[in-house]
């Protein structure tokens, strides 16, 4: 049997092609794909600036329902819908077993490495199918890894109740980032956004206050609304300018997340005795351990809403398109439907 599939045969060329749909393995299931979300990773794969595995499908964001299941399946049955971890780890290295998954020296990611969800079916691991409940749609299904990845920021910015957060960047990360800052308990969530439907989006998502960085002078804004600074900044914008100017938004003890992904070519100048003498840290976010159950709930439970961040549904033969447009003013989450 084939399949239609959406193939990266070299560098900045992809077309779509018919391959056979893939066997699972020993503990896989074979899942039918339903929605599949372009990330920010996905065109770098393309161009080089990430590594990837060619020829490869790509898509690591997405959700669909098992069609088949391979041997020695344990808990998962056929017509289960489920949303994907596509970060499989060999569970033996020294980061592995001390519990750091996602920094596993053998990584090997679906739609980076192996085969993604740009395509029709998809073979995954049974222990990263994750099964959605009725409540939450594919579409949603699509979005739970992009939200297990912010509610990993949340965790190293460490956010107490009556924070004040900033976030420099409203596109689809600095929402779902904004909706967990107020689950959290965050009192204040001040975002910087030169996109003017994306501070209307933020405003609704439950930002307090929105800057156009093109007119106003954002730490102005932190002052005046927090006087010594904010609990947590992130950068989600992934600017080096913006990454350069977060250390003096943050209060004596602040936490400073470098959210978004810089190129990696670029670096920032960080001055060690600012640091020192407010006890600042400085910290990144990488991938998402063990959050997808948690995304989940929080989805299921209405907590977090995601539809409104879906702003293009394409089917995949209008991927060149899709490509298109992607991350152009107006954008937030372009998603092929199946």
């Amino acid at each position: 049997m084939n399949m239609k599939a959406l193939v990266f045969t070299e560098l900045n060329k992809m077309e779509l092609q018919t391959v056979p749909v893939p066997k699972p393995k020993e503990g896989e299931v074979l899942i039918k794909v339903k929605a599949s979300g372009i990330c920010g990773t996905d065109p770098k794969i393309l161009s080089g600036e990430y590594v990837g595995n060619f020829p490869l499908i790509p898509g690591h964001e997405y959700a669909g329902e098992i069609v088949e299941l391979g041997p020695n399946i344990k808990k998962l049955k056929i017509g289960d819908r489920v949303a994907v971890d596509p970060n499989v780890q060999c569970g033996y290295c020294e980061f592995c077993q001390s519990g750091q998954v996602h920094l596993c020296e053998n990584l090997y990611p679906l739609g980076v490495l192996k085969p993604g969800g740009f395509a029709e079916y998809s073979a995954c691991p049974e222990t990263h199918a994750f099964n959605l409940t009725d409540n939450i749609s594919m579409g949603a299904g699509a979005m739970v890894e992009p939200l297990a990845c912010s509610i990993r920021g949340i965790q190293m910015a460490k956010i107490k109740y009556g924070d004040s957060v900033v976030i420099l960047g409203a596109g689809l990360m600095g929402n779902l980032l904004i909706q967990l800052c107020r689950v959290a308990g965050a009192s204040k969530i001040i975002v910087s956004e030169p996109v003017a439907s994306r501070r209307e989006l933020a405003l609704s998502m439950g930002a307090d206050i929105v800057s156009d960085p093109a007119k106003v002078d954002i730490n102005k804004v932190i002052k005046d609304e927090t006087r010594i600074g904010a609990n947590a900044v992130f950068e989600v914008a992934g600017r080096i300018d913006t990454a350069q100017g977060t250390i003096k938004m943050a209060r004596r003890g602040g936490v400073v997340v470098l959210f978004g992904t810089c190129p990696p070519d670029k670096n920032i100048e960080i001055n060690p005795f600012l640091l020192q003498e407010n006890e600042l840290t400085v910290c990144s976010s990488y991938n998402n351990p063990c959050t997808h159950s948690p995304a989940i709930k929080l989805l299921d439970g209405g907590r977090i809403k995601v539809e409104k961040l879906i702003s293009h549904k394409f089917g995949l033969e209008d991927y060149r398109e899709a490509f298109k447009i992607f991350g152009t003013e107006g954008t937030l989450k372009i998603m092929f439907t199946f």
